[in-house]
């Protein structure tokens, strides 16, 4: 089993970022990679393994009213866009 956590140094401690479920009886090796904080907006890469729901432009436009039927507000916004190209505006 081969797991990518993310977690901080607290100044004595590293401490991970969420709880980390592993069976007791399986040993780990453990490897550690120390990099440089640059905050919450920082963009992890692909191969850290993060949670896109943990970010924080997940569910941005959940409460927008004239977004609540997504696949209709695409289409509509794409025949203005061709609209405005064709000029049958």
């Amino acid at each position: 089993m081969s797991l990518i956590i993310r977690a901080h140094f607290d100044g004595k401690t590293i401490v991970p970022d969420a709880l980390v479920d592993l069976p007791p009886d399986q040993p780990m090796e453990v490897e550690v990679r120390l990099l440089p904080s640059a905050g919450d907006a920082a963009k992890p890469s692909k191969a850290e393994g993060f949670d896109i729901t943990s970010m924080p432009f997940f569910g941005m436009w959940a409460a927008r009213e004239d977004m609540a039927d997504s696949v209709k507000w695409v289409r509509e916004e794409r025949d203005k866009w061709n609209s405005r190209l064709s000029g049958a505006d």
